[in-house]
């Protein structure tokens, strides 16, 4: 890459990481990285979830007790603070960039993503 093109990408990365969406995103990454207690009961839902599928490629059933659990977990995460908030920001981040692209795709004037291969409306 050129260093003008360099330059205009690093310049382009540098503005859409300020952007309200990205810049919340990230903060809220950062957050959900650093709360032990979203950390822990996110990996003991990750651990359940695997457990669970395991048993059940294993040919063994599962019993209402470990869904009763699972979803114990799943409302607890779902009622998180940090967790819900780092949700919101990844959504909010998600349907930010399709805005960008076309953006992009006007100044360019073809469609971005479809060349860029993310397929249209999509970063």
């Amino acid at each position: 890459m050129s260093p003008t093109g360099k330059a205009a990408t690093q310049e382009l990365a540098e503005k859409l990481r300020a952007s309200p969406p990205i810049a919340a995103f990230w903060q809220a990454k950062e957050r959900l990285e650093t709360d032990e207690g979203a950390q822990k009961l996110l990996a003991e839902l990750q651990e359940h979830q695997q457990a669970l599928l395991r048993k059940q490629q294993d040919g063994h059933d599962i019993t209402q007790d470990e869904i009763d659990a699972l979803r114990r977990l799943q409302g607890e995460a779902q009622r998180n603070p940090v967790i819900t908030a780092y949700a919101q920001a990844q959504q909010q981040a998600q349907a930010f960039l399709p805005t960008v692209n076309m953006e992009i795709s006007q100044l360019l004037g073809f469609d971005f993503g479809a060349l860029s291969g993310a397929g249209a409306g999509s970063c």
